[in-house]
């Protein structure tokens, strides 16, 4: 029997899957902290883990731009196992896509989007079609260009007929301007996958904290063949202080990689 969060209106999905695809296309990135990169590294992958909202084992991802912010909520701390990382996978490296969503499942799920949707719309209504293509598809309809979708600058409300209620819902959230307008989780293409990714092979730089980059956990990411990218910790601060840094070094990368130049952002 299909989850109920894959049985929904598929308004969106053929929308979405009609649009020209925007290029290039941009690396999948996954959000964790210190902590849990040295599991991942023991295991030497990113094994997918259960999931409370589909009741599945999964890992997420989000195209491009870091927009999950592990550790949210946490305090001013000095320890620094709670400070974020990000994972960057490496350009067209193809995993089993379980489901992709325009935004931040999770977020959702927790009603952070209900200014911008009607009552009766649910997750399902805006699952898209999990296939390599959709995100740049998404960005082509919704923002027009890749550099756009990065910094958060949807381009102008698409032509539509009033009957395709989610994709005006989406378009209002990704334009939300007011002081309380969710964060980017509301506008960062999410990607899940049930398959273990290898880290030799499927990662190709991780943004984390000096200290981690300096010690063993550096070495052993060399060893694997993956570029670091550290940021420097200030002693007591807050974890989600740092995702701005780590957007931005995660922009400069690509910049590197030839994906995009400093005059497009």
């Amino acid at each position: 029997m299909p989850h109920i969060h894959d049985v929904g209106k598929q308004r969106l999905r053929t929308l979405v899957d009609g649009a020209a695809e925007a290029g290039p296309r941009l690396p999948l990135v996954h959000s964790t902290d210190s902590y849990v990169l040295e599991d991942v590294l023991t295991a030497k992958q990113l094994e997918p883990q259960p999931c409370n909202v589909f009741g599945e084992n999964l890992t997420y991802l989000f195209y491009g731009r870091p927009a999950f912010r592990p550790n949210n909520d946490a305090a001013p701390t000095s320890l620094s196992h709670y400070f974020p990382v990000c994972l960057i996978l490496r350009p067209g490296w193809a995993i089993a896509i379980k489901r992709i969503y325009p935004f931040d499942s999770g977020a959702f799920i927790q009603g952070f989007y209900e200014n911008y949707l009607h009552k009766a719309m649910r997750l399902a209504d805006f699952g898209l079609e999990p296939d390599s293509a959709t995100p740049g598809k998404l960005i082509g309809g919704f923002f027009g260009s890749v550099p756009a979708y990065l910094t958060g600058k949807p381009g102008a409300a698409p032509t539509l007929d009033p009957s395709e209620f989610e994709a005006f819902s989406y378009h209002a959230l990704i334009s939300a301007q007011e002081s309380n307008a969710i964060d980017s989780r509301g506008s960062g293409v999410e990607i899940q996958t049930g398959a273990p990714l290898p880290i030799a092979e499927s990662v190709a730089a991780v943004v984390l904290p000096s200290t981690f980059a300096d010690g063993a956990t550096g070495q052993a990411l060399n060893a694997l063949g993956v570029d670091l990218l550290p940021y420097r910790v200030v002693s007591r601060s807050r974890p989600s202080e740092y995702m701005s840094m780590i957007t931005d070094i995660c922009f400069n990368y690509y910049i590197r990689m030839g994906l995009i130049s400093e005059a497009d952002l």
